[in-house]
């Protein structure tokens, strides 16, 4: 299976997971107040990259998460939340490279790889409000199954985030969110070759959440 068929399988399940929750009638918006709980997933793509850290171009990216967020304090209309992620798949579409270490036309594949981001900060504005705008940023690594971005690279990558998005509640415990991620990867120069990937991170997921004693 090709990574795009894989991505787009991935991606539609999604999508169906989102329309089907969303068809309850709305409920009571999370206030989301200190010691919120929320477990969710989400799954993001991106066809291009940019080379605003990177250096290495036409390498699409798929990541699908698990995550764990809780409120560690919250304002009036805002909510500070800490997160972690698992990361159970991440697939990187990149080609193999000559001796001088150049892109050889015709012979991409997709790598296959996994880690985890510990650590992962998420600030929601209009806490009170079904729709809550966000800003967030996660770091971690990831491990792959081969070199990665390019040859005589490495296998191991650490991994950053950041970006925007929306979160919906559309009843008082579930959500679903759309957003942005500039996501990074890069060995920290402990290979021979570091160009580092960019990768432009559009996705959508979904969260459950509670507070004890509910």
């Amino acid at each position: 299976m090709t990574m795009k068929k894989f991505v787009d399988i991935v991606l539609c399940v999604i999508a169906c997971v989102l329309a089907v929750s969303a068809e309850g009638s709305p409920g009571a918006p999370a206030t989301l107040d200190r010691g919120t709980n929320e477990l969710g997933f989400w799954g993001g793509y991106s066809p291009d990259n940019p080379t605003a850290i990177g250096t290495t171009t036409a390498r699409p990216f798929f990541e699908l998460n698990g995550q764990y967020a809780r409120v560690l304090t919250a304002g009036h209309s805002w909510a500070l939340k800490y997160m972690v992620e698992l990361v159970p798949v991440a697939l990187i579409s990149q080609p193999r490279q000559n001796a001088q270490g150049v892109d050889v036309p015709s012979s991409r594949r997709t790598i296959y790889g996994g880690g985890t981001s510990p650590i992962g900060l998420q600030v929601n504005f209009r806490r009170r409000h079904p729709l809550q705008p966000y800003l967030n940023g996660t770091a971690g690594m990831l491990y792959f199954t081969e070199q990665v971005p390019v040859s005589n690279s490495s296998q191991f990558n650490f991994a950053v985030s950041w970006g925007a998005g929306v979160q919906i509640w559309y009843r008082k415990n579930q959500s679903v969110s759309i957003g942005y991620k500039f996501h990074h990867i890069s060995n920290a120069n402990s290979a021979s070759r570091n160009p580092g990937v960019d990768s432009n991170l559009f996705y959508a997921g979904y969260s459950w959440g509670w507070k004890h004693g509910e």
